[in-house]
């Protein structure tokens, strides 16, 4: 034999002095050592780590290129800084009383205030300002946009709640650091607050001007009522007593309320306008609540009686129970159509087919009600949270409604009481003087003279009023000042720069190891036994240690070990299957480069050393390899019989060990057309009649469409599966479609596994 020998030699059966085959019970396609159904092995749970062991090299060099790589980035982004900060203070109510109606407004305002103080820290007429005195900075000079720069940089932060303003900036150079924040907070003084003080100072003088020419009018006017003998006088009201004398004896006192709006009537004028706008409005907005509040129910009744979305239909097909159900129902929906359109007659089903069917429409209604459960509970809860909201809303809007409208029907009674006592108000008349009065209009006309004097006078009292109003908000303390300056810089952050340093560092093995199990995870190839086993429900019946190459090497031990684990395939083979009959063995695999050529050949030596006329026979016509194993070329063979080119007894080749190898031949279309049907059949019939075992070397089982051919055409099929080569999605693509053939006997061969594995 010029191949590799994977056994040793034994005497062939009915031979003299070979034992007896025993005789076996019915075949089964169990698995070896294990129930059908039967949970995973243990080791199925660390498939992570054993993805992370067969990698560690390559994580390890590339994880330490991203760690570096990660590590300078973090450490230039992240450098530590010195930071240096002032202090200013706002106060919450100003000094000054610039609001005499509402002293409460200020403070009301001061978180506006607070930020606009901020804002303006930071606009662009200041730091243009502050720019000036530190433009020779290197911080500053290093940026080719110092505006931007300084507005990305410079962060001011403020407390709710709190008075004080922190004006923050971080730099690498200290001194730069402090010098910007000075120059930032003087900027802000001078172009803001100084400022705002000479504005002020400028309308205080316009308004002390204006007060000297009012005074100046008034003189006159005086001056020229003395000349004509007309003093100015008190005004008293028809029918009574002088404004701000005495009531008559038994007459009720009037309350300062009343005292006030018969001094002034405007103000109950004033009230009685504002009392009319609230009345016209209030209705309006009631009835805009009125309409809201009925689109707010519609809305209501329309989640009602909304269709489900498709979002919730997709999102229950999704749901873990929903799922393991339509597994079962699609399981049960496949045996029962497998074995339905199995029977003679489909129309008339043997019971056992209609307890399928029943099973199946058990399973289908089980399906369909906890599809309809899991649909109830996301769609209600969906509908619960959207009707919370709109109910939340409708509340509000019933409040505000009935808010307004108790402010509507409160206005209307205010509006009926102040126009009662509008009318009860007497008009003045005149009892000397200059006064304007109804009686004085009726008896000498209007005078222009006396009502430019009126109104002189009120401007010039408002004037006067404002004019030291201004200068207590000027002598009073000024609301932003200065509390502390730019700090002397220090040095913070360093953990932060050092944590997220050697974050970087370990993120680079991270993102090295998920990228690893990300990768076996889409990929899922066999790394174990424990996978195939969890993988497929045929029965593994064979368990090779090693590599191909490495079963062919020279480590004896490992040669050794093939060997052994090759003839316990061998025995397996000859006990259980070729003792019931089967003479033809059918070895593929999911896709090419998994062991069959391997696996085939040593299991067809281990039987022609076993003493079984054995015939191996390379049916993989696209990518022969079985004469490269057995060390002689490629001449005619199978492709050459199934074009009728040779006979058999040309193209068989007798190997030293025993063995009859059959090549596969030069490959053509033909050839190709030729493996079907009839032609294949005749083929397959002339192989098997001379020998007592025929072990084909198949094509792959996903690849190629002759496997098929093949394969059913055979008694035993074995399906190889190569350590980390074979995608257990492929492993048990192959293995189903194995099942759905209904070949009397199957297997799967596990090539590249463990001693210990090996030993099972």
């Amino acid at each position: 034999m010029t191949g590799p020998s994977f056994a040793t030699p034994a005497a062939a059966p009915g031979s003299s002095g070979a034992a007896p085959v025993p005789k076996l019970g019915p075949p089964t396609n169990s698995r070896p050592g294990g129930k059908l159904g039967e949970k995973p092995d243990d080791g199925a749970g660390l498939r992570v780590f054993t993805y992370l062991r067969l990698h560690w090299l390559m994580i390890v060099f590339c994880g330490t290129l991203l760690g570096t790589a990660g590590v300078f980035i973090a450490w230039e982004l992240l450098a530590s800084k010195y930071e240096s900060y002032a202090l200013l203070q706002v106060s919450s109510v100003p000094t000054a009383l610039a609001n005499q109606n509402n002293p409460n407004q200020a403070r009301t305002d001061f978180a506006t205030y607070v930020k606009t103080t901020s804002a303006l820290i930071k606009s662009e007429f200041v730091l243009n300002a502050a720019l000036r005195d530190i433009k020779d900075l290197p911080t500053i000079k290093a940026q080719s946009d110092p505006i931007k720069y300084l507005e990305e940089e410079l962060l001011v932060t403020w407390q709710d709640g709190s008075e004080v303003i922190r004006i923050t900036f971080k730099s690498t150079e200290p001194q730069d650091a402090k010098k910007i924040v000075d120059a930032v907070q003087n900027a802000f003084i001078k172009e803001v607050i100084e400022k705002d003080i000479k504005e002020k100072q400028a309308f205080l003088q316009k308004v002390e001007d204006a007060q000297v020419k009012m005074r100046a009018v008034l003189d006159g006017r005086v001056e020229k009522a003395k000349a004509t003998g007309a003093v100015p006088g008190a005004v008293v009201p028809a029918g009574g007593p002088a404004a701000g004398a005495p009531p008559a004896p038994g007459a009720p006192a009037p309350l300062p309320g009343d005292l006030l709006i018969r001094h002034d009537p405007r103000i109950l004028i004033s009230k009685i306008a504002s009392l009319q706008q609230e009345v016209e409005r209030l209705p309006l907005t009631i009835r805009d609540l009125a309409r809201r509040q009925d689109v707010l129910k519609d809305r209501l009744e329309s989640l009602r009686k909304a269709p489900i979305s498709q979002a919730t239909l997709d999102m229950v097909d999704r749901e873990h129970d929903v799922v393991v159900e339509k597994l079962k129902l699609n399981k049960a929906k496949r045996q029962y159509e497998f074995y339905l359109n199995a029977c003679e007659d489909p129309k008339n089903p043997p019971p056992a087919v209609l307890d399928l069917k029943a099973v199946y429409e058990a399973q289908l209604k089980t399906w369909e009600e906890t599809k309809q459960k899991k649909l109830n509970i996301l769609d209600g809860l969906r509908r619960q949270e959207e009707a919370k909201k709109i109910a939340a809303e409708l509340e509000e809007v019933i409040r505000t409604g009935q808010r307004y409208t108790e402010q509507y029907d409160t206005a209307k009674t205010l509006l009926t009481k102040a126009e009662k006592q509008l009318q009860e108000i007497p008009l003045p008349v005149e009892k000397g003087g200059n006064g304007i009065t109804q009686a004085r209009f009726d008896k000498e006309g209007y005078d222009p003279n006396n009502s430019q004097t009126s109104s002189t006078d009120v401007i010039f009292r408002r004037l006067v009023e404002q004019y030291y109003l201004i200068q207590m908000e000027l002598n009073s303390p000024a609301r932003v000042r200065l509390l502390q300056a730019a700090s002397h810089p220090t040095q913070k952050d360093t953990k932060k720069q050092i944590i997220g340093t050697v974050f970087a560092g370990l993120l680079g093995f991270v993102l090295m190891a998920m990228g690893v199990i990300g990768y076996e995870t889409m990929c899922r190839r066999v790394s174990a036994l424990a996978d195939v086993k969890s993988t497929v429900s045929a029965s593994i019946v064979g368990v090779i240690p090693c590599q191909p190459n490495e079963a062919m090497g020279r480590d004896p031990v490992k040669r050794a070990a093939a060997n052994e684990a090759i003839d316990k395939l061998r025995a397996y083979v000859s006990q259980t299957w070729l003792s019931r009959g089967a003479t033809t063995i059918t070895v593929t695999s999911p896709i090419s480069d998994e062991g069959k050529a391997f696996t085939s050949f040593g299991l067809a030596s281990s039987l022609a050393q076993a003493g079984y006329k054995t015939l191996l026979v390379d049916f993989d016509l696209r990518e022969p390899a079985l004469h490269t194993y057995a060390g002689v070329p490629n001449l005619a063979g199978v492709c050459e019989l199934l074009r009728a080119e040779t006979d058999m007894r040309s193209a068989v080749q007798f190997l030293p060990s025993g063995l009859h190898l059959l090549p596969a031949g030069k490959w053509s279309d033909e050839a190709r057309k030729a493996a079907t049907g009839e032609k294949l059949e005749n083929v397959l019939a002339k192989l098997k009649e001379p020998y007592d075992c025929v072990v084909l070397h198949g094509h792959a089982l996903l690849t190629v469409a002759e496997s098929v051919e093949v394969a059913r055409r055979c008694e035993v099929v074995l399906v190889c599966a190569r350590y980390r080569e074979t995608a257990m999605p492929l492993l048990k693509s192959a293995t189903e479609r194995v099942a759905t053939m209904e070949i009397p006997y199957t297997g799967v061969v596990y090539v590249g596994a463990t001693e210990k594995e090996a030993l099972c």
